[in-house]
């Protein structure tokens, strides 16, 4: 539980940076999350805006940013697709993942 509770910590210190470089860096506002798992990345992004075409563009300009590995996107059950990236902190030694589920272009 001590060594959750610390990578708890440390994702709180290291979402309050990337929230600072929204406003320096003109980077879209997306939802963050914290795991309580520590099988899971300890800060998750997820980019949730209602467009598809904007939650795909709110993807990119984070990915970017992080400077995030691209992994290969994943098939929803809707026909959709899962775009998701990681990068490690390596100061804060904790990983952060992006998310962004894009529904099928026809469904959009």
């Amino acid at each position: 539980m001590a060594d959750a509770l610390h990578i708890q910590q440390q994702a709180v210190k290291v979402l309050e940076q990337l929230l600072a470089r929204i406003a320096n860096e003109s980077l879209p506002v997306i939802t963050w999350t914290l795991a309580s798992s520590e099988s899971a990345a300890a800060l998750t992004g997820r980019c949730d805006a209602e467009d598809s075409t904007r939650r795909r563009s709110d993807f990119e300009a984070w990915r970017e940013a992080l400077c995030a590995e691209l992994l290969p996107d994943e098939t929803l059950i809707d026909g959709g697709s899962r775009l998701h990236a990681t990068v490690a902190d390596t100061y804060a030694d904790l990983s952060v993942d992006l998310i962004a589920d894009v529904p099928n272009v026809r469904d959009a």
